[in-house]
């Protein structure tokens, strides 16, 4: 299962989420806790972020294992924001591990993160999802829908 961690609040380096906490979401790609699939989120991480005078947000995302990507300790120590949205991946079987299904997911002002299972989401809420999503959001991310392959 995907971890996701959200902030909003004062000013703070990335390095106060992403690896300064004993159960930091590094630490949660390697060791996580309750999962109840597979062992390891090794399939890609991301992190987006709002810098102070821009209302875009920035994004950094690989498909590599989040404790290897050796970029990643300079820039938790550089970027500075007051909003975070940021996931470590574990892929849903059946789905590519590609940057295009590698959250976080930006369109215009927004940055959105997702975990990738609803139970009976088919018969539930696929259809007004869609419905929306279509409408509302598509246009503005560059994202495939949501889960896509639920969708058929």
């Amino acid at each position: 299962m995907c971890r996701l961690l959200g902030y909003v609040g004062s000013p703070c380096r990335l390095q106060r989420w992403l690896s300064a906490p004993p159960h930091s979401l590094v630490v949660q790609s390697y060791a996580p806790k309750e999962m109840t699939a597979g062992l390891l989120n090794a399939d890609g991480f991301g992190v987006a972020w709002y810098g102070p005078d821009d209302p875009l947000p920035l994004a950094y995302r690989s498909l590599l294992p989040i404790w290897s990507d050796l970029n990643l300790p300079h820039l938790e120590r550089y970027v500075v924001s007051a909003a975070y949205v940021m996931s470590v991946r574990s892929a849903t079987p059946g789905q590519a591990v590609n940057l295009s299904n590698c959250p976080p997911f930006l369109g215009d002002r927004h940055a959105l993160v997702h975990n990738g299972f609803i139970e009976n989401f088919a018969k539930t809420l696929a259809r007004p999802l869609r419905d929306r999503w279509m409408t509302a959001c598509m246009p503005k991310f560059r994202a495939p829908p949501i889960p896509s392959i639920c969708w058929g």
